[in-house]
């Protein structure tokens, strides 16, 4: 789908300055079903030697605040210890049983991909080599979201738009991206 612009998002990256440690952040944000989950899919191939931390794993549920706990919880838990050197860890949010599960390893490598709604907050993107916007139509946002994830959410995206529309605007976060690109 991104066929056409992965070889010059990885040159970019690869020359771009590393902000957190010696690891390049890569955050990819933009509206849910917009097709950030498949750039960073296709980026971190392209990447090799990369990890992808999804937002949705992270998120404490549907009313996850976007503003400062998650980004709090995503500079301390993720970001600071691999800029030490260090594994990161975070426990993966389980949306059918709406509780924190397992925890993950993040291990440190050359690049990573924070990857979903609140990976461009301010005080994430102060760390980031390139941060990216993905944007598509609405209507294509809500079908792709309940083909994906089913028909139960449908009234739940309509409070999630709104939340997540709420958060681009306070932080000016397609503005402040390195590049916006269509997920259509």
């Amino acid at each position: 789908m991104y066929s056409d612009i992965i070889d010059s998002l990885v040159s970019s990256i690869v020359s771009g300055p590393a902000r957190n440690g010696d690891v390049r952040v890569i955050t990819i944000d933009g509206s849910a079903g917009s097709g950030k989950t498949t750039l960073a899919q296709e980026l971190s191939t392209a990447l090799n030697t990369c990890q992808v931390i999804h937002m949705d794993d992270v998120y404490s549920g549907w009313n996850q605040d976007l503003e400062h706990e998650l980004a709090l919880r995503i500079v301390r838990d993720i970001l600071m210890p691999i800029a030490n050197g260090k594994t990161a860890r975070y426990e993966r949010f389980d949306w059918y049983a709406n509780a924190f599960a397992e925890t993950h390893d993040v291990p440190v490598s050359d690049y990573l991909i924070l990857e979903g709604v609140g990976s461009s907050h301010p005080d994430i993107r102060a760390r980031a080599t390139m941060s990216l916007w993905v944007e598509a139509s609405s209507e294509l946002l809500v079908e792709r979201i309940v083909a994906r994830d089913g028909e139960q959410v449908r009234e739940e995206i309509g409070r999630w738009q709104k939340r997540e529309a709420d958060y681009f605007t306070k932080y000016n976060v397609k503005e402040n991206s390195d590049l916006v690109i269509r997920g259509e």
